[in-house]
């Protein structure tokens, strides 16, 4: 009986190891596949992202070159302001000119006839 007993006991305990093996592989596999599963959503979120920095990027470019056009445009309007006061101060010249000539004129005139 004793024989009997120790084959049981070994078999008991073989199949406790079988069971502890296959409970430690199932755990194993379990955790391989949810760390497969993060991986695969670490990599779609890292391809969001990377759409998200190229929509970026090109907006950047867009706006990059936006701005370089309103800074032509601006030098443009700089230069334009500038030629306008230059004819705004050659006609305020003019003017100077022509005032003075009409009082030299006016005074030549009263010098000639002083009743005027």
């Amino acid at each position: 009986m004793s024989t009997a007993l120790i084959i049981i006991v070994v078999a008991v305990v073989l199949v406790l190891l079988v069971l502890a093996t296959l409970a430690g592989r199932r755990r194993r596999e379990g955790r391989q596949r949810q760390r497969r599963m993060e991986a695969r959503a670490r990599g779609a979120e890292a391809d969001r992202r990377v759409g998200r920095a190229s929509e970026h990027e090109r907006e950047a470019e867009q706006l990059s070159s936006q701005a370089e056009r309103r800074h032509e445009q601006a030098d443009e309007l700089r230069a334009e302001a500038r030629r306008f006061e230059r004819d705004a101060q050659q006609h305020a010249e003019a003017a100077d000119a022509e005032r003075e000539s009409a009082a030299r004129h006016s005074e030549r005139a009263r010098e000639i006839d002083p009743d005027r």
